[in-house]
C-alpha cells in the first residue's frame, strides 16, 4: 500500500512539470509570433518608405543603364563562345611554353638594349626641352618684332625737301687747305676741327719730350726716334684739349700701329646740329659756316652715316651757300681719329700679313 502511494505522488509531481513546460514553450511561441509579425509590418513600411522615396530614372541613365547590359551581355558571349571551345591539347600547351621561355630567354639577352632605351627617352627629352626654349626665344622676337613694328607705324616720317643728287665733278684737296670734318651721324652734325687739338698737343709733347723713352736710329738727313706709346698714353691722360662743342679727345695708340692718334668722340645724343636746328640762323653748324666764310683755304669733308643721308643735304645746301669748299663719303663713323703723323711710335705687336689685292688702295679725300 505504502509503494503505491508514492507511485502516484510520484505521477502527480511529473504532471506538474509537463504543464509549466508546456506554458513556457507556448509563452516563447506567441512572443515569436509577435516578433515576426511586428518585424513584417516594418519590413513592409520600409519597403513602401524606400519605394516612394526613389526618384525615377533620366533618359540619360536609362541609355547609360542600356549600354551596360548590352556591353555585360557581349562579356557573356565572349565567355560563353570561349567556354564552348575545346581545350588546347598537351602538345599545345607544351610549345605555348616553349615559346614563353624562349622570349624570356631574349629578354634576359636584351637587357643593354633596354638601357639603351632609357639613355634614348633621355635623349628626347633633352631634345624636346631645346626646342620648347627655341619655340619660346622665336615667340620674344616676334613680339619684339611686331611692338618695333607698331612703333615705326606711329613715328612721324620726317619730311625733307626734295633734291637732286648727281654724280659730282671731283678734284683734289689743294695742298694748303685747312681741312675740317663733319660726323653725320643720328641725323646730326658734329663740326670737327683738327688743327687745333694737334697744335696743342705738339706743344705739351714739346715740353714733356724729355720724359719719353726712346729709340734713337741714325740716318741721312735727320735721325729717326722711335717712342715707346705707354708714357705718352700715360701722361695725356686727362689732357685738356680745350673743346665746347661736347665731345671727347684722348689720346690713343693701335696695337699694330706706328703712330698715334686723337680719339674725337662726339656726344651723338646732345652735341652737334640737329635736323631741326640746322633750319635756325643762329644754330651752331650754321654759326660756324660764317666764321668759315671768309677763309678762302677752308674745306669741309663730310662723313655721312647711311641713317642720316636727309640731314647730310641740309647741311650741304647750307655749305654750298656761303661758299665754303666741300666733299663727302659714305661712312658709317660714331666717332673720328685724327692722326698724328709727326711721332713715331714702336708697335705692340705685328699686323696680320695681307695678300696681294686684299686691302684696297686707299684714295685721297676730295672735294666736289
Amino acid at each position: 500500500i505504502i509503494f503505491m502511494a508514492r507511485r502516484r505522488s510520484s505521477n502527480s509531481d511529473e504532471g506538474v512539470n509537463l504543464d509549466s513546460l508546456m506554458d513556457a514553450l507556448t509563452n516563447v511561441v506567441a512572443v515569436l509570433i509577435l516578433v515576426l509579425l511586428l518585424v513584417q509590418a516594418d519590413v513592409a513600411q520600409k519597403v513602401v518608405q524606400f519605394l516612394e522615396g526613389l526618384k525615377p530614372a533620366t533618359p540619360e541613365q536609362i541609355v547609360e543603364a542600356k549600354k551596360t547590359v548590352e556591353e555585360l551581355e557581349q562579356k557573356q558571349t565572349r565567355l560563353d563562345q570561349l567556354l564552348s571551345k575545346e581545350a588546347p591539347s598537351p602538345e599545345q600547351v607544351e610549345a605555348e611554353q616553349r615559346q614563353l621561355a624562349l622570349l624570356e630567354k631574349n629578354r634576359d639577352e636584351r637587357k643593354d638594349l633596354l638601357a639603351d632605351l632609357a639613355d634614348l627617352k633621355k635623349l628626347a627629352k633633352k631634345a624636346e626641352k631645346e626646342r620648347d626654349d627655341e619655340t619660346a626665344k622665336t615667340e620674344k622676337i616676334t613680339a619684339e618684332i611686331a611692338r618695333l613694328e607698331a612703333l615705326l607705324d606711329e613715328t612721324e616720317v620726317l619730311k625733307v625737301e626734295p633734291a637732286i643728287v648727281g654724280i659730282p665733278s671731283s678734284r683734289p684737296v689743294p695742298k694748303n687747305a685747312d681741312v675740317y670734318h663733319a660726323l653725320v651721324v643720328h641725323d646730326r652734325v658734329h663740326f670737327i676741327d683738327p688743327m687745333t687739338p694737334l697744335k696743342l698737343f705738339e706743344e705739351e709733347f714739346k715740353k714733356a719730350k724729355r720724359n719719353f723713352p726712346n729709340q734713337r736710329i741714325k740716318q741721312r738727313g735727320s735721325d729717326r726716334y722711335i717712342y715707346q706709346a705707354p708714357p705718352i698714353l700715360k701722361h695725356f691722360e686727362g689732357f685738356d684739349f680745350q673743346n665746347s662743342r661736347k665731345q671727347v679727345l684722348k689720346v690713343s695708340a693701335y696695337p699694330t700701329g706706328t703712330r698715334l692718334h686723337i680719339q674725337v668722340k662726339p656726344d651723338l645724343k646732345e652735341g652737334g646740329t640737329s635736323l631741326q636746328d640746322l633750319q635756325k640762323a643762329e644754330g651752331i653748324f650754321p654759326n660756324i659756316l660764317r666764321k668759315l666764310r671768309g677763309d678762302s683755304s677752308a674745306v669741309i669733308l663730310f662723313h655721312v652715316h647711311p641713317n642720316s643721308f636727309n640731314t647730310y643735304l641740309q647741311a650741304r645746301r647750307l655749305t654750298d651757300k656761303v661758299g665754303v669748299a666741300a666733299g663727302w663719303e659714305v661712312k658709317p663713323w660714331l666717332s673720328y681719329a685724327i692722326r698724328i703723323d709727326d711721332i713715331e711710335i714702336k708697335r705692340q705687336q705685328e699686323p696680320p700679313p695681307t695678300k696681294p689685292g686684299e686691302r684696297p688702295p686707299n684714295l685721297p679725300p676730295k672735294i666736289d
